[in-house]
């Protein structure tokens, strides 16, 4: 049987890697609850944001995945999706959410900009690093 310090490390493990924000887990001796406090840590928004420069002034950046799951526009099927092309972005808007298993993870933007392309379609599965928006920053 497993220890519970040995369960409690390979469940810390597995969640540092996965793209999860928050994981809870219990049994009858355990309660774990592990939270981020948020999905894009500094050293991820330079993986996440990739600038390229075009022209003098515009600053164009690619979004990606911060994780692997199931990218979706709007958060429920009959709603209208957070951003279209050419809408005004503020940090810490809602842009997407992407499911990863079972659990539906907000996507904020992590500067203020302007939406310039919608890489990916509804529904789509994403992997970590997958391009999901082209981006003008302000």
């Amino acid at each position: 049987m497993i220890s519970d310090e040995k369960m409690v490390s390979n469940l810390i493990a597995l969640f540092e890697k996965s793209g999860l924000t928050e994981l809870e887990f219990s049994n009858k001796q355990i309660s774990l609850k592990l939270k981020r406090s948020s999905v894009k840590s500094e050293k991820t928004e330079e993986i996440v944001s990739r600038e390229i420069k075009k022209g003098k002034d515009e600053k164009v950046t690619i979004i990606t995945s911060p994780l692997v799951g199931t990218f979706y526009r709007a958060p429920a099927p009959d709603a209208p999706p957070f951003v279209e092309k050419g809408t005004k972005v503020s940090k810490g808007d809602v842009i997407c959410i992407i499911e990863a298993m079972k659990m539906m993870n907000s996507i904020e933007a992590e500067f203020d900009c302007m939406i310039r392309e919608i890489l990916q379609e509804n529904g789509e599965k994403v992997e970590f690093g997958t391009p999901l928006f082209e981006v003008v920053r302000d």
